[in-house]
């Protein structure tokens, strides 16, 4: 009973010993992987702080909203920023207009709709027929 009991703990530490050095591989690879993206956006915040001083003035003071809340504008700057490695100026803000038509509306639910089985339409499924059930 004890030698069972032996080979068993023994087992258990060395699943649980391996499973401790794979966590702390992950955590050691893990640590690397967000020190060289902190490095990576300390450079980039260096560089947006070059560029930005050496930018001219945004044009968003200059121009009228028209329209569109000062915190869009903000976020739109904001993401513009994120997004571009090099000086930027915003000139104009506008959303397209997209015609929508019943027809195509109309179309889209029917596609939707297909997807779902309504009542004796479409395909029967074995399971869900009742004369199969029934017969069993």
């Amino acid at each position: 009973m004890f030698a069972g009991l032996n080979i068993l703990l023994v087992g258990i530490t060395v699943v649980m010993a391996v499973l401790l050095m794979l966590w702390a591989s992950c955590a050691i690879v893990g640590f690397g992987f967000r020190m060289v993206e902190a490095r990576q956006k300390a450079s980039e915040a260096r560089k947006n702080a070059a560029a930005a001083a050496a930018a001219p003035p945004s044009a968003l003071a200059a121009t009228p909203a028209g329209g569109i809340p000062a915190h869009h504008l903000a976020a739109i700057a904001a993401a513009t920023a994120a997004v571009m490695d090099r000086p930027y100026r915003i000139v104009q803000v506008w959303a397209p207009v997209v015609p929508t038509s019943d027809w195509g509306n109309q179309a889209r639910l029917q596609t939707f709709n297909s997807h779902r089985r309504q009542g004796d339409w479409g395909r029967s499924l074995p399971a869900l027929n009742p004369t199969h059930s029934q017969a069993r």
